[in-house]
């Protein structure tokens, strides 16, 4: 079978993101590539995780699911790429891969001009499970943990990078 791509920033891997990789790799995919966009960025309120925090966060989410078997995980560096090199750029970054889902119209047409089908990624979230529910409930004191994945939540915790967002 072929491989495939989901690109993403995920700035914290919530349980939506969880549903959308189960959802690709039911697809039986040999391989599904995870790139984290913008890895470079780090301790700003939009993006407060670096790129190594993230791929832990999606490596404890998808080991504690047994799904990391499948998986490959790529941070993606974007700090000297121009707009109009950036598709190329990640396909260089990534494992070789046939097919790239994104939540993204954008990434999809970018990926498309390089001759790459692509798939929307179906919305199986709810309003729930987005970065921005998630820090605001954590700047607020209302709970938070059942919105991602329990190996998200340990290592949040155990990081300390709680106190990071509250911080910003």
């Amino acid at each position: 079978m072929d491989n495939a791509l989901y690109v993403g920033r995920f700035r914290v891997f919530h349980k939506g993101y969880l549903q959308t990789v189960k959802h690709i790799l039911n697809q039986r995919h040999s391989t599904l590539i995870i790139a984290i966009g913008a890895a470079e960025q780090s301790r700003r309120f939009d993006n407060p995780f670096s790129g190594r925090e993230r791929a832990r966060m999606v490596a404890s989410a998808l080991i504690e699911e047994g799904l990391h078997q499948h998986v490959h995980i790529v941070q993606i560096d974007e700090t000297s790429v121009d707009y109009g090199k950036w598709a190329r750029y990640v396909e260089n970054m990534c494992p070789p891969f046939q097919l790239v889902y994104s939540h993204s119209e954008l990434v999809r047409s970018l990926f498309q001009r390089l001759g790459y089908q692509t798939r929307a990624v179906p919305v199986f979230t709810n309003p729930e499970y987005s970065f921005d529910l998630v820090t605001r409930r954590i700047l607020s004191a209302q709970p938070w943990e059942h919105l991602i994945p329990t190996g998200v939540t340990r290592m949040i915790k155990e990081a300390q990078l709680l106190q990071r967002i509250r911080d910003m």
